[in-house]
């Protein structure tokens, strides 16, 4: 039996910047211990994107990109959580994470941060 082959995650250079803006969030909100452990989550779900990317849901308010992007959330609190956005380029078996997006922040800003 043949093994699948699984997709490139790739993180954009923007998308790095606003997960730094993250882990400053994380460390001065959470314990160290917590903030790490969340942190390291938060890139282990989007590095996972490898296999089954398809699996998130429709971003709606990034549909005029035509990219067809998606998001994973991660919940950080009761009430924060972490769009993980990202699309599929099939035609090079790359999956392109966009944004770490805290859904906190005003929703009309997710379509000026992500391309």
């Amino acid at each position: 039996m043949e093994g699948r082959k699984g997709y490139l995650v790739q993180i954009t250079p923007e998308a790095e910047l606003f997960y730094f803006d993250l882990l400053e969030y994380l460390f001065k909100t959470h314990q160290s211990n917590s903030a790490s452990r969340k942190a390291g989550e938060i890139l282990e779900m989007a590095l996972s994107l490898k296999v089954n990317p398809h699996r998130g849901s429709i971003e709606q308010k990034l549909r005029f990109l035509g990219k067809e992007h998606r998001f994973l959330p991660y919940r950080i609190t009761a009430r924060k959580e972490v769009k993980i956005i990202y699309f599929v380029n099939k035609a090079n078996n790359t999956v392109y994470v966009t944004d770490f997006f805290g859904t906190e922040m005003d929703d009309k800003k997710i379509s000026k941060r992500t391309k």
